[in-house]
């Protein structure tokens, strides 16, 4: 029996991160469909001819485990097979009371690959905090030198 396939942990693909958005976008398509089999979402790929791109189950798999998107045509493939084992439609409003020019399902994906694919993979977290081990200021390591009595604290 096929394996559902699991959201990567934080330590795989970080919060926060663009590509961190893009996995949480397939996700979302892969368990509106019921989370298929990946050999299912080939064969429907591999049966649809007029597709642009193809994927293997070894790339969807790759793509729901946080590793570099690839190429739009095969990331937009996975999504279409997605959507047909679904009630989602491509063209579907995702955010009906949007204010702005209509933004469907198919736009959220692309908009969240086109970020992911931009963002430095070895960038470091923008939200992590800094440690006092990478703090460098040399008046705070500067030794105090012997047998002096003067204190740094002001007198009031």
């Amino acid at each position: 029996m096929p394996r559902i396939i699991r959201m990567p942990s934080s330590e795989v693909v970080r919060h926060g991160t663009r590509r961190r958005a893009f996995v949480e976008e397939m996700f979302r398509l892969y368990r509106a469909a019921g989370s298929p089999p990946l050999r299912e979402i080939e064969e429907w790929i591999r049966a649809n001819d007029e597709l642009k791109g193809t994927a293997s189950t070894e790339t969807i798999r790759r793509i729901l485990r946080g590793h570099v998107p690839p190429r739009w045509h095969t990331v937009e493939a996975i999504a279409l097979a997605f959507f047909a084992s679904s009630d989602l439609e491509p063209g579907q409003e995702r955010w009906p009371d949007n204010m702005n020019e209509p933004f469907s399902n198919m736009d959220a994906l692309r908009q969240a690959w086109a970020e992911a694919i931009e963002e430095d993979p070895v960038a470091p977290d923008p939200r992590a905090r800094r440690t006092s081990n990478n703090f460098d200021d040399p008046w705070a390591r500067a030794p105090r030198p012997a047998g002096s009595s003067f204190d740094d604290e002001p007198p009031f």
